[in-house]
């Protein structure tokens, strides 16, 4: 999936209402002008957490060892949902955004 559809169905599962523009995803409150704001919990780490503590998601960053912990996999799960890993590299916290919005875009698509 691209970012973008990332966002879209990870912003679903959480009913969330997104509009676009050239700078990115703007969360919307229905029927509340001027309420727009970004919303990135790709890039942000507290629109990622706000994203995973609804959804009860599971998050691990464990694992890699002490000679290369960079080799470590983010897991990111729910109960009864299958989980993501997405490598930790050089930026735990990149991965650890992306892994549960890529959880939560899992939880969104399934919705109808």
């Amino acid at each position: 999936m691209t970012d973008k559809e990332l966002l879209k169905f990870a912003a679903k599962a959480v009913g969330i209402e997104l509009e676009w523009d050239s700078r990115g995803a703007y969360e919307v409150i229905p029927g509340v002008t001027g309420s727009e704001k970004t919303w990135g919990p790709l890039t942000n780490d507290g629109d990622a957490l706000r994203l995973a503590v609804p959804l009860n998601l599971t998050i691990s960053t464990g694992g890699g060892g002490p000679r290369d912990p960079h080799k470590a996999n983010i897991r990111v799960w729910r109960f009864g949902v299958p989980g993501v890993c997405e490598p930790k590299g050089f930026d735990s916290l990149a991965a650890t955004r992306r892994a549960i919005v890529r959880a939560a875009a899992e939880i969104g698509k399934a919705m109808p």
